[in-house]
């Protein structure tokens, strides 16, 4: 009887517990396999140089801004939380004395802030400009939808429409950096997102006030429109400064699935589904989490590899090009259109 009952219970725990334990540990494996790393002995020099990462307060941003002080670089922490900001750079450190962290204030809900921002930039560092990581990035819930200062859908503000208009506010500075040094570009790097395979934008409801929202998607559609957006404005930036023959490159990329704080403090306000938080996501960060440090390694790529000197207008992911055949065809056209909209709700450079 005993021993039955112990096969039993073995039995059990094989099927319910060791086999998915096994299943998840071999997945996660051939995951971290499949990730490219950066290598730090073909890069270009950054030391002395001047750098913007948005969003450095946090997650994916922070980690890229230490990775860009190791290395000896004059880093702008663009960030909206100045306090935050503060204990970021006492943190990083605490690791690390090399390059300069140097804080200044940008809110991208709101485009005066941006304004103000590339004002401020310009007139305390002029002719500096090397790298621009457009990084920042917000994420509501499924069927929230909010409205910033300026009327905008609050996601596709932040994560296109402000970081449109300082990329333009700042690409004089990043061309007199590229004419400068003629052998070696300036460089934009946008991160986007996965999601934007799931993104479709209708040019006559950009900011989703008459379109509704589906409460039951897998991901917010406001999200995904918004790295769509990222894209296309990689896709067109390339074209237009490839036919200006400004030395000037850009890049677009997806950091993979990170474990950071974005859409965590409007998640606690608008719950999530339980399957969502509590079954689904929790799966996800085991077989294919990342850490910030992880997450931030494309950024570096794209921002220093040499491999990438004389490419624009790409997509990459795992430290590698994201091949057309594994990821959705981008429209020239639809990317023309963006720009155009785009302008006309930001106003002149």
């Amino acid at each position: 009887m005993f021993s039955c009952l112990t096969s039993c219970l073995w039995s059990t725990l094989l099927y319910y517990a060791i086999l998915p334990a096994t299943f998840l540990f071999g997945a996660r494996v051939i995951v971290r396999k499949l990730r490219g790393k950066v290598d730090p002995t073909n890069e270009v020099d950054i030391k002395g140089k001047t750098v913007i990462v948005t969003g450095a307060s946090d997650g994916i941003g922070k980690a890229t801004a230490e990775e860009f002080a190791n290395r000896g670089a004059r880093v702008i922490l663009a960030c909206r939380n100045l306090q935050k900001a503060e204990k970021v750079v006492q943190d990083i450190r605490s690791r690390t004395r090399n390059g300069e962290l140097i804080i200044m204030h940008l809110d991208l809900s709101s485009l005066s802030s941006v304004r103000k921002f590339a004002t401020e930039f310009i007139e305390k560092y002029p002719s500096s400009l090397s790298i621009l990581v457009n990084n920042a990035g917000i994420i509501n819930p499924v069927g929230v939808q909010k409205t910033t200062e300026d009327g905008f859908e609050e996601t596709f503000a932040v994560n296109h429409l402000a970081h449109f208009l300082l990329t333009n506010l700042l690409l004089p500075e990043l061309k007199k950096t590229g004419e400068s040094n003629p052998t070696e570009a300036s460089r934009i790097v946008i991160v986007s997102s996965g999601g934007h395979s799931w993104g479709s934008l209708n040019f006559h409801d950009l900011m989703y006030q008459k379109t509704p929202l589906n409460d039951f998607e897998f991901i917010s559609k406001l999200y995904c429109n918004s790295k769509l957006a990222n894209n296309l404005h990689n896709l067109e930036l390339a074209r237009r400064l490839r036919s200006e023959k400004a030395n000037v490159n850009c890049y677009a990329l997806c950091p993979g699935f990170v474990a950071t704080n974005i859409g965590r403090e409007n998640g606690e306000k608008h719950p999530m589904p339980f399957w969502a938080t509590h079954i689904m996501f929790p799966l996800m960060r085991i077989v294919m989490g990342k850490d910030a440090s992880e997450g931030a390694q494309t950024t570096v790529y794209c921002s220093l590899t040499k491999y990438l000197s004389h490419h624009s207008g790409e997509m990459y992911r795992n430290c590698e090009f994201w091949d057309y055949s594994k990821r959705p065809k981008l429209s020239e056209e639809d990317a023309a259109a963006l720009w155009e909209k785009s302008e006309q709700l930001t106003g002149k450079f």
